[in-house]
């Protein structure tokens, strides 16, 4: 989707959307390693929920612009989202003890790919409804992540710096004194 739109509403070649595509998503690693940092050390839930606000909003704006700012936007929005990744990826083993694991991360993997190719065509169909344009109709998409995100913010526990038997008690082994 993001190739057609560098091709037909920006008129990039071939090349320049490889490089495009090299210069703005290579740096996203920095986020990675940003976001576990600051995660572990600020806390799981305001780092995620900034990485979703951020990524968000500078991607959507990249659709809305051309030029340097373009370049600049979706490399802040890849860099930026990217901090959500290790503060919100962790939460699937430290909620669900070992017994509950695997199905937990087997539904939360199955709506994440659903969600994906949802989130296509209803960009597609939106796209489609306003003109071709594909910045209005991520911009009423970026409402999902900033939603996500509040849901963050106020459901999720903060789980930085508690141990895994602390968060499933479940999981202790048989005769551990700190077995309720």
């Amino acid at each position: 989707m993001r190739n057609d739109f560098l091709k037909d509403e920006r008129e990039f070649s071939a090349a320049a959307i490889s490089l495009f595509t090299v210069v703005t998503n290579t740096p996203i690693g920095i986020g990675i390693l940003a976001g576990g940092y600051l995660a572990d050390r600020r806390g799981r839930r305001p780092v995620g929920a900034a990485g979703l606000v951020a990524g968000a909003v500078f991607a959507a704006w990249a659709y809305f612009t051309d030029g340097a700012a373009l370049w600049s936007l979706t490399l802040a929005g890849g860099v930026l989202g990217a901090v959500a990744v290790p503060a919100l990826a962790v939460y699937g083993p430290e909620l669900f003890g070992t017994y509950r694991r695997g199905r937990a991360n087997g539904l939360i993997v199955t709506v994440g790919v659903a969600g994906s190719a949802l989130g296509l065509l209803v960009a597609g169909w939106l796209s489609d409804s306003l003109d071709g344009r594909l910045g209005p109709a991520l911009a009423l998409l970026a409402v999902g992540p900033l939603a996500v995100a509040a849901l963050v913010v106020w459901k999720y526990p903060e789980t930085a710096g508690l141990e895994l038997e602390d968060l499933n008690p479940e999981d202790r082994e048989p005769g551990d004194p700190l077995a309720g």
